[in-house]
Order: structure tokens, then sequence, then C-alpha cells
């Protein structure tokens, strides 16, 4: 490297230490790349330190000490393990808990956020009000005055059923006591909650068919899985936690994973059979699965003996749908789903996984 003077005259720069010595010395390749590194080190540890080196201070390691808290998430009922960096008091930070059995030591978008609650710069802290178009902060004396006076308006022009009361997945067992108890004290029983967006479906369909209004298998049933059949669910993104169970059973089980989506998604990114079928379909293609099973006695007779009712319904339903009409309706090749059925068939017990989608 050349550097410019203001003589004009132009010289070569000192060199120094390691440089030095290399320069003045024939080097191999491997010499040259081990003695630079050993500079590179070097500079980059003199420029983190100004040019010169301190003693660590005990004060001031003491005065920055991190308490580490293990925590549960709030905001679904997984329950996964969240560690909070603690200093001073303050919650500073937080890390998955690794040694738990729930999140496996991850999160996901929501968990990774769940101390802003607390801490976002961006939580409301008092009420706000929109005035011309601007956001102003206002009393809670007026805040409740004025919300109250204004549903008392409402009430009696249009009576109390008038009013829709939505609960959140945020209240304690307590809070949502309180809130039914309020509804009830203005008059109506219109009280709802965000569930029913997410799982009314589950109540009428699930419990008619097994007696209970919920999934019917845990994470460890999906450990102990030998084959994984998703439909209707991309939990790589809406439950990403639950995927890492999926991915466990995949790995330690070696079971296939099979994921039937209209769009090639981030789950489906994992499968080792995707299948692709119209939007809507859902129900025939579960038909053309079973015409399957059942055309070739893969299904467990002593378990339907004993445990089902209405099943020659079911197969009356089912023989209506041969490979050739669910491919017509589907889309899926009929070879592509007989493959799906001899996989369940040869890998059990498995595991159904099904959602909203």
């Amino acid at each position: 490297m050349l550097r410019k003077k203001t003589n004009g005259v132009a010289r070569r720069p000192q060199r120094t230490g390691i440089v030095s010595d290399i320069a003045e010395r024939s080097v191999d390749r491997r010499s040259f790349l081990r003695g630079s590194g050993l500079a590179i080190g070097g500079l980059a540890a003199i420029a983190a330190t100004a040019g010169s080196v301190t003693q660590a201070s005990a004060a001031a390691a003491v005065d920055g000490a991190v308490e580490t808290i293990k925590s549960v998430c709030t905001h679904c009922s997984v329950g996964c393990t969240v560690i909070a960096e603690v200093s001073n008091g303050v919650w500073t930070g937080q890390e998955p808990g690794w040694d738990s059995p729930f999140n496996l030591g991850s999160h996901c978008a929501k968990g990774a956020s769940v101390r802003e609650h607390a801490h976002g710069e961006r939580r409301l802290k008092y009420p706000m009000k929109k005035e011309g178009g601007q956001w102003i902060r206002i009393s809670w004396e007026q805040a409740i005055n004025e919300i109250g006076d204004k549903m008392n308006v409402i009430r009696e022009e249009s009576g109390p059923d008038s009013v829709y009361w939505l609960g959140s997945a945020k209240h304690s067992n307590e809070q949502a006591y309180l809130f039914r108890k309020f509804a009830a004290y203005w008059g109506t029983n219109n009280v709802d909650h965000q569930a029913r967006i997410c799982h009314s479906t589950t109540v009428a369909g699930v419990a008619n068919t097994w007696g209970y209004g919920a999934m019917t298998n845990s994470y460890n049933d999906i450990h102990n899985s030998q084959a994984i059949f998703v439909i209707g669910g991309n939990p790589a993104e809406a439950h990403p936690v639950s995927l890492l169970h999926l991915l466990k059973a995949k790995e330690e089980n070696n079971a296939p994973l099979i994921v039937c989506d209209p769009r090639f998604t981030r789950t489906a990114a994992h499968a080792d059979e995707y299948v692709r079928f119209r939007p809507g379909s859902d129900v025939a293609l579960v038909w053309g699965i079973l015409w399957h099973i059942f055309e070739n006695g893969w299904e467990d007779k002593e378990f339907i003996r004993t445990r089902v009712w209405g099943m020659d319904q079911i197969r009356d339903e089912v023989a209506k749908w041969t490979p050739e009409e669910v491919e017509r309706v589907t889309g899926a090749p009929a070879s592509q789903l007989e493959r799906v059925a001899r996989t369940l068939a040869n890998n059990r017990p498995g595991t159904v996984i099904w959602c909203m989608g």
C-alpha cells in the first residue's frame, strides 16, 4: 500500500510485528495463512479495546449481574417454558427453555415476544382517545364515564341484546367469570369467546364422533407414532412448536410424514409425501384414501367391531368414491392415494392431525 505524504513523496509505511517478520523471511502458504490470522486477530483485539487493555471491574460485573427465572408463556395452552433474564428487578431479555418437554428449546413468534406484554415500547399504559385523527391520552375516569354513558344509550335505544360481548384467551378463570357476570348484569347472554372461530367446528364434529370435543392425541402420542398424516394445517407457520414434536417422531421413529394441502407450504417441505388437491375437496380426498383401505382389507377390524358404530354407512358412502371419481374431483392421482393408504397401513400406530384449513 502506498501512502501519499504532504511533500508529494510517496513511501511505503513501516512494517511492524508479525507482518514484518513474515515479510523478512521466505514462507510457505500454510505459514503465511497462520501468520495472517494472528495478525488480523491482533488488530481486531486492538480495535475493540481502542488501543488499550484494561482490567475488568468486579463492581461492574456485580452491577450488571443477570438473574434467570423460569416461567411459562401465557399465549396459549401449550405452556412453553420461558427463561426470563432479570437485571435489577427488570425483565431485560428471554430465552426458550432448552430442557422443556413442551417447546424443546424453541419459541413461536408470539412466545418470543411475550416479554413485550410488560416492557414493550408500544404497550398501551393508559386510555387513549382518537380526536381529529390523532390519539390523545385521557384519564381513566373520563374513559370509564364516556364508555359507560355510550353503552347506556345503546341499551336504552336497542336493548341489552344489541351488544356482543367477546371474551379473550388471555383471561384467567377469575377474569372470565367476572366478564360473564358483567354481561349477565347488563341483561344478556350474548357472551362468546375468540375460540368460536378456531374451535366451534371441533365441538360440532369431534364431540359427535369421539365423545370429546377436542383433540384425542397428545404430544406423547405423536412421539410414539410410526406415521403422521396432516391435512388442513400448516404447523410450520401456524404452530411451529407443535411441528418440532412431529419432526421428533419423524426423526427418531423414521415415521413417514404425509401432508395434504392445496399449497406447498413450509410444513409440506418437511413431508415424505406431499399430496396436492383442489381446495374444498378434503372430504373426497379422505373418502379416496378410505376406498383403498377398505378395498385391500387394511382397516383395523377388531377396533371397528368393538369401538365403532356406523361404519357400514361409511363403507356405503366410500364405495361411491372410486379412484377415478376421486381423481376427477380432487385432482390427486389415484396411484398416490393408494400409496398413502398403504403407508398408513404398514406403519402403525399412526396419528392424524387436522386443522381449520
